[in-house]
């Protein structure tokens, strides 16, 4: 078996097909439901069990020949599992099981085909997603989903996908979350729910959870100010001098972050600085935000004539900046609100480089003279 550590970061190019982006309400309910499979395969990484092995294999063609006793975690492209493993959790563009597992199946993938037993659960997300063999449950969420004739679930199965074409065994229930089912097997009980007939459901909730995330984003930032009222003011300084030039600059570092963030993943070794950096560019792109809340504020107020470096009069800054800036997201005018908060997230991140830049500047010019 080849152990090959060269990261393959093209594995999720055709998780979600074209035919999924169509409708932009069934597009958020699946990469939601992507999400929160994603999540389940991370949750054995974080649980506190010294019984719990693992073994990480990565590279582009993946062919595991020889049995292995303990889980395993697979990334590449292409990947066979030919012999029996306790365990797998694998992220691929295609993903084939040709030997019989003996715990659960963890896949995120374009095409995710078992064919053989699984003595756990499957737990799956892609855009095709054939079952064979027999296991416990099925979790599955993809743009097509088959059961062919050798596949037994004993217990429960719940899907949501596009299609779904079931000629296995179900003993349980198939839970079905689908517009397109065909039944040429047998299913214990049988519970399909539209996809459209949940889209008002659905909607309210999206809703919600989007007042409920930009208010928290709005209590983060009144404690940020009362918390950091001289690197706010700081960072408004340096937007003054010049808006034009902070968006651009902003914009380009934020892609300059990202290609370095990518190159370093490439690498064993840049995985740290990988991540590392990728936890920078996600504070200065939610600091950015909040800095130009305050900045449109305070310059709100200073025409006024309500000139004043209180707490109070900087929490009623930004909550007047931030608010005006959501309500600029939400115009209904198309793609106006995804170029506002570009320029937003630019000219924020643009500042706050020059304002680091200009606070390190006498510390080192008085290195240099001493």
């Amino acid at each position: 078996m080849i152990f090959d550590h060269s990261v393959n970061l093209s594995l999720t190019r055709y998780c979600l097909s074209d035919k999924m982006l169509r409708n932009d309400m069934k597009a958020k309910i699946k990469y939601f439901l992507f999400f929160c499979l994603t999540s389940l395969v991370l949750v054995p990484l974080v649980m506190p069990d010294s019984s719990f092995a693992l073994q990480v294999i990565s590279g582009d063609q993946i062919s595991i020949t020889e049995p292995i006793q303990d889980e395993v975690m697979v990334f590449g492209e292409t990947v066979y599992i030919d012999a029996p493993v306790k365990g797998a959790i694998v992220f691929a563009n295609n993903i084939f099981v040709n030997a019989p597992i003996e715990g659960d199946l963890f896949a995120t993938g374009g095409q995710v085909a078992v064919n053989n037993d699984v003595l756990g659960k499957i737990v799956a997300a892609g855009n095709m997603i054939e079952v064979g063999g027999k296991s416990t449950n099925a979790i599955l969420a993809a743009n097509s989903i088959y059961f062919d004739p050798t596949s037994v679930i004993f217990r429960d199965a719940y899907v949501a996908s596009g299609s779904v074409n079931n000629a296995g065994m179900i003993s349980g229930k198939l839970v079905a979350m689908t517009d397109n089912f065909q039944n040429n097997g047998s299913v214990g009980d049988l519970q399909i729910t539209r996809q459209e007939s949940m889209m008002p459901d659905m909607q309210g909730w999206l809703d919600l959870f989007g007042i409920l995330f930009v208010i928290g984003f709005g209590i983060l930032g009144v404690i940020l100010v009362k918390l950091l009222p001289n690197q706010f003011n700081s960072v408004r300084m340096a937007m003054k001098k010049s808006v034009i030039k902070n968006t651009v600059v902003g914009f380009l570092l934020i892609i300059l972050f990202v290609i370095m963030i990518v190159l370093l993943a490439l690498t064993v070794v840049g995985m740290p600085m990988s991540a590392f950096g990728l936890l920078i560019l996600l504070v200065g792109l939610i600091m950015s935000s909040l800095m130009v809340s305050f900045a449109l504020g305070k310059k709100i107020l200073d025409l006024m004539g309500r000139q004043s470096t209180r707490d109070i009069n900087n929490i009623i800054s930004f909550i007047i900046g931030f608010a005006i800036l959501n309500l600029l997201y939400i115009v209904p005018i198309p793609y106006f609100g995804q170029i506002v908060q570009v320029i937003v997230i630019s000219m924020g991140f643009g500042a706050i480089y020059y304002a680091v830049r200009t606070s390190r500047s006498p510390a080192t010019e008085g290195k240099m003279i001493t």
